[in-house]
């Protein structure tokens, strides 16, 4: 009985919802600090160490004013969901803007 309690656990489109809020937040942060870390000149392996600081502080803020410290009542895999798995494309994101801020900024001069 408990694994059919499991199978009725989530209600899917609530967790598409929070899944997709995520996203969204997890992109636009990418965004803002790409901005930064071009605007600063940040280059080669500062500025991505200046990515996984910001990324550690934006999954921390989700799971404790977000989550409420309860990832698993939001997400289905709870942690890996808010910090681990969307970190690929937000790190293609971040990566865009952090190189397109730094030519804005240092090469077009």
């Amino acid at each position: 009985m408990s694994d059919n309690s499991e199978l009725y656990k989530y209600f899917e489109p609530t967790v598409q919802h929070n899944t997709l809020a995520l996203s969204n937040i997890h992109t636009l942060t990418s965004w803002g600090v790409g901005t930064a870390a071009g605007i600063l000149g940040l280059t080669g392996w500062n500025g991505f160490i200046f990515f996984l600081i910001n990324w550690a502080v934006i999954s921390g803020l989700v799971l404790g004013i977000k989550c409420q410290g309860k990832p698993s009542v939001y997400f289905k895999s709870s942690i890996m969901d808010v910090a681990g798995t969307p970190m690929l494309n937000t790190l293609l994101s971040y990566v865009l803007v952090w190189t397109l801020m730094h030519a804005l900024v240092y090469i077009y001069d």
